[in-house]
């Protein structure tokens, strides 16, 4: 039997990190793989991509994502689970759906809520998002 993989979406929030505790948990029981991915969404405006394209900026971008995803490898490093971090870039709903599909995950396992309130209102929550993107299972965690 191959081993079940769990993507566990991540974002900074304490939402996502109960999901990532909840996701070792079940790793424990069955064994399990997780896979945290971070998604950078696009820029709201073309102009503010044209900055954020300039390669200091890019840089300290990828550097807060990396610091983003350290405190969950840590988590998966403390528990002793076997692990990867992803980083992927785009509209955040599509991107998971996208790497969960591409991946072959097993299961999405995720926050109901993400940093930004003000994001969800103007986008539609992501969780319920990707669980019509997706056809495999989508637990989400309050």
């Amino acid at each position: 039997m191959a081993t079940k993989r769990f993507l566990v979406p991540v974002d900074g929030s304490e939402y996502a990190m109960r999901a990532l505790r909840y996701a070792i948990g079940r790793a424990r029981e069955s064994q399990a793989e997780i896979h945290v991915l971070h998604v950078e969404p696009p820029p709201l405006y073309q102009e503010a991509r044209l900055y954020a394209m300039r390669e200091d900026i890019a840089r300290i971008h990828q550097e807060a994502h990396q610091r983003l995803l350290q405190d969950a490898v840590a988590e998966l490093q403390q528990a002793g689970v076997p692990h990867a971090s992803h980083l992927a870039e785009g509209e955040v709903a599509n991107a998971i759906a996208q790497f969960a599909d591409s991946q072959r995950m097993d299961e999405i396992i995720m926050g109901t809520r993400g940093m930004t309130a003000f994001g969800q209102m103007l986008m539609g929550s992501v969780a319920s998002r990707v669980v019509h993107f997706v056809k495999i299972p989508v637990t989400l965690l309050k």
